[in-house]
């Protein structure tokens, strides 16, 4: 049977169900569905790791856009901070992203009562 027509694991439908539900590294709840595709696509392949990559080939085939629709669309998450960087190796076809570095939240500072600066 070739590769093509072979069926997911179940492993890999519950990672996909999962990131269908609850897409929390990479969230874009307004943008386009060609962006919201995208970013869930990169979402399933995103593990602990620093850095995440895919082969370019099975993005593109799981999104359904050509590799120069895919790229654009990966420029857009970058311009949309939902990813840090990508980066596509031509020699090896594998792209690879990383997620924007979370920023320090910062709390208001509370002064005792009665305190005048």
């Amino acid at each position: 049977m070739p590769l093509l027509e072979q069926a997911p694991g179940r492993r890999a439908r519950r990672r996909a169900a999962d990131w269908a539900l609850r897409p929390t590294p990479l969230v874009l709840p307004a943008a386009p569905p060609a962006l919201r595709l995208t970013a869930l696509a990169l979402a399933a392949h995103t593990c602990a790791r620093v850095e995440h990559s895919t082969d370019m080939d099975i993005l593109t085939r799981l999104c359904g856009h050509s590799p120069q629709q895919t790229a654009e669309l990966l420029d857009r998450l970058v311009t949309t901070r939902t990813l840090g960087a990508w980066h596509h190796s031509r020699e090896t076809d594998e792209v690879v992203w990383q997620l924007p570095q979370p920023q320090a939240r910062t709390r208001p500072v509370v002064l005792p009562h009665g305190y005048r600066a």
